[in-house]
């Protein structure tokens, strides 16, 4: 038993929050979760570079690449969380994170990582991070919890359509002599809940799957958790969040008439889900899309729905809806915020700036050229914008109207951004 346990302790090596110095080169950018008990969670995507933490007899051990152990510090310095941690002869571990310790459930009770879904093989401070990685350090049980690997029917359903989500984990059992033997298991009586409110949707049966159907198109999002009820302990190490864009066939608005060079772009985006109306089936095409609602528009209709970035607004609080879309596409490139540190969410954009931001989805080569703009309000645009609205225009992304103008310092409405953005994933396909 002494053996498994020292095995399993060298695995839970980790660091502590300090300040940390980064070089530009040495960099991961990472997403980090923590896992706790009693619902304690947090998740971000971070870059992790060099790191420090100090151990209990007040030693403080630095590394200078981004590993699993600088990118707890990370998160755990985000968030002001204290934590312990503690040096023994094969290396160090952290033993309480905020108020949970070790051994607090039980004896076997502690705190261990996993990168990409697997428990490193060397100790925490040394495993090296790439950028990509999902780093999970989790509150467990080592008799009983298991890290879960989930997967969906399909990530594009629509409403009124059951789909399923299928909850399994790798499994290692010991003989006499402490040999492994790993197998995949079916998680039954998994908890589905709701990530923004923490309900619970359903639970997994016996094949660990479990049934879902969505009323309301638009970005589905859960989690999975499995706790004991009675002692508390964690029968699953709690998924980060899971995301499912949900499609509505059946998409309409009243207040298209009039905007038919766009209908068709507003009802394919809507029947996708990644745009929706004020709630009352209206689209409001005419009304000047926000930046905020530009961000989550992007964010969906690329189809890759691991969101999140590094990018912190000082007017983009935790609260806000929309934080995790903007800070998306800042990550991505597509859109940025301003030298005061702000994102200007509720503030709409002109057509030049919508021709930037399609510029930058889009992917195209940036024209090197200006002032040859095919509009008799040419010398209306922007210096800086004159390449960007030269391109959009070039590549089919945007265009003038009919008094061959393209009013580049006017507001982008919501039924010109849908139009553009389905000129773009058009261009894409081809």
């Amino acid at each position: 038993m002494k053996k498994r346990i020292a095995g399993l302790l060298l695995a839970t090596v980790m660091l502590a929050p300090q300040a940390s110095v980064f070089a530009a080169d040495d960099v991961a950018t990472v997403k980090v979760r923590l896992a706790s008990i009693k619902g304690d969670h947090q998740e971000a995507v971070l870059n992790v570079g060099a790191s420090s933490f100090k151990n209990n007899v007040g030693e403080v051990i630095t590394m200078q690449k981004p590993t699993a152990m600088g990118a707890l510090m990370n998160l755990l310095g985000q968030y002001g969380t204290p934590y312990e941690a503690k040096t023994v002869s094969f290396g160090s571990y952290i033993t309480k994170v905020g108020i949970v310790a070790e051994k607090d459930l039980n004896a076997n009770a502690g705190w261990s990582v996993w990168v990409n879904g697997k428990a490193p093989g060397v100790s925490a401070d040394t495993l090296e991070l790439q950028d990509g990685d999902e780093v999970v350090w989790g509150y467990y049980d080592y008799t009983q919890t298991l890290f879960p690997q989930v997967s969906f029917s399909t990530t594009t359903p629509t409403v009124g359509t059951p789909f399923t989500v299928q909850v399994t984990a790798e499994q290692t059992t010991y003989d006499a002599e402490w040999n492994p033997t790993i197998s995949t298991v079916k998680i039954d009586q998994a908890n589905v809940l709701g990530a923004a409110n923490n309900q619970k949707i359903t639970e997994t049966n016996a094949e660990g799957t479990a049934t879902l159907q969505a009323d309301q198109a638009g970005l589905m999002q859960v989690y999975i958790d499995k706790v004991d009820a009675l002692s508390g302990v964690p029968q699953l190490i709690r998924t980060g969040t899971l995301n499912v864009l949900v499609g509505n066939p059946n998409a309409s608005f009243e207040d298209l008439s009039g905007f038919k060079w766009a209908e068709s772009s507003i009802l394919g985006l809507a029947k996708q889900g990644v745009v929706s109306g004020n709630g009352n089936g209206q689209y409001e095409p005419q009304r000047a899309v926000l930046r905020s609602e530009l961000s989550k528009i992007l964010a969906l209709a690329e189809g890759d729905l691991n969101l999140g970035g590094t990018a912190r607004f000082s007017d983009v609080k935790a609260s806000n809806g929309y934080k995790t879309f903007i800070e998306t596409v800042v990550e991505r490139g597509y859109m940025n915020g301003d030298k005061a540190g702000t994102f200007r969410p509720n503030y709409g954009l002109t057509r030049e700036e919508l021709a930037a931001v399609l510029v930058n989805f889009s992917g195209v080569e940036l024209s090197n050229t200006k002032n040859l703009l095919p509009f008799t309000d040419r010398n209306s645009v922007s210096e800086w914008a004159q390449p960007y609205v030269k391109t959009a225009v070039d590549k089919g992304l945007l265009s003038g109207d009919a008094e061959n103008t393209f009013r580049p310092h006017d507001v982008a409405t919501r039924a010109e951004v849908a139009t553009a953005i389905v000129n773009v994933i058009n261009k894409q396909s081809k």
